[in-house]
């Protein structure tokens, strides 16, 4: 309890997702295109931690100054993004940029649906998940999203003009940063090498007579290397998608996938308080450049690719992932830099 106005009042119970969905989808990134298992594709993406030093203690590591005051929404993002450069500096790795567009507005929308119902998840009160929140703001790239809130189940009123204690974005990036494996998905993600910006979505509740309210977070990181050309956002069964873009340096083309998931439902606050992690989902079918084992070659031209592609998982409806692969430095694996959602209908 603390003390207020000479009230007694209470801070909101502060809570974390335990584990977050890896940058491979289910069982790891795909076999290689000749059919033979890459080296760790049974596993997730390398782990930078793995091969560096112990993370240094506790404010060992030198980084920004806590600001004085309260912060505006736009200086919290900011400050949260200087915390995560911070970290990112411990293991020798280049900072990120905060993105203000799709990765922010989408974490924006997850923020405040955790805020306003009381939950901590990677799925929306609406079914919906990460990378069809991005993708619904206008990303088309790949998105992996950290999460922090309050888990009481409790409706509550958004202040749409918040000041935020920055010690409570000190206090989510901490408990990001410093989690201890095997659950460690959080430090995992912000310490992956390939990502280059953040989104970062901030909702507080209304402080009450009651009340000290805490901010809940989400966190996305996006990793833009290449342009790609444009999704449809629904389509039917069966209908011929044309995929293409191109890929940027230092990424190399690799290929395309299709997974499918059932398509989204609304969702009780007590369900999505009860998924701890989010998956993402492994392609049903990729597709390979040609002279590899693939049902359809994908073309590539230098640092282009095109192919069309039919959007059929044995006829079923559902929510269809369309990702593109590719290879990074640093990573055994093949890594999505682009995955986007379709609403696929009978």
């Amino acid at each position: 309890m603390l003390t207020k106005w000479g009230m007694r009042v209470r801070p909101l119970e502060w809570a974390v997702l335990a584990v977050l969905g890896a940058c491979a989808p289910q069982g790891g990134a795909p076999a290689h295109p000749s059919g033979a298992a890459i080296p760790g594709s049974s596993a997730a993406p390398v782990d930078v931690a793995a091969a560096e030093p112990a993370v240094p203690a506790r404010g060992a590591a030198s980084g920004p100054q806590s600001p004085r005051g309260m912060l505006t929404p736009a200086r919290a993002r900011a400050y949260m993004v200087e915390l995560i450069n911070r970290d990112r500096a411990t293991m020798g790795l280049p900072p990120v940029a905060l993105d203000d567009g799709a990765p922010t507005r989408a974490g924006q929308s997850h923020a405040d649906d955790m805020a306003t119902h009381g939950y901590l998840g990677h799925w929306g009160t609406d079914g919906s998940v990460p990378e069809e929140r991005f993708t619904a703001a206008g990303g088309t790239d790949m998105v992996l999203e950290n999460a922090s809130c309050f888990t009481d189940e409790q409706a509550r009123k958004l202040d749409r003009a918040p000041l935020i204690d920055p010690k409570n974005i000190e206090k989510a990036e901490d408990m990001f940063f410093h989690e201890t494996p095997p659950h460690d998905g959080h430090r995992k993600n912000i310490l992956k090498a390939w990502h280059k910006t953040v989104g970062i979505g901030i909702a507080q509740p209304v402080a009450t007579p009651t009340e000290i309210p805490v901010p809940c977070i989400a966190q996305e990181f996006v990793d833009p290397y290449g342009t790609y050309l444009p999704a449809p956002r629904s389509a039917r069964a069966g209908a011929m998608l044309h995929v293409g873009g191109t890929i940027a340096s230092p990424a190399t083309f690799a290929g395309v996938g299709l997974a499918r998931v059932d398509a989204p439902r609304p969702l009780p606050v007590s369900e999505l308080n009860r998924r701890r992690s989010y998956p993402v989902p492994a392609p049903y079918q990729m597709y390979w450049p040609a002279g590899f084992q693939t049902p359809i070659p994908v073309k590539v031209d230098g640092s282009k690719f095109a192919i069309d592609v039919p959007l059929s998982d044995a006829g079923k409806p559902g929510l269809y992932e369309l990702s593109v692969w590719a290879t990074l430095p640093g990573s055994a694996d093949f890594v999505m830099v682009s995955l986007r959602a379709i609403q696929v209908r009978p």
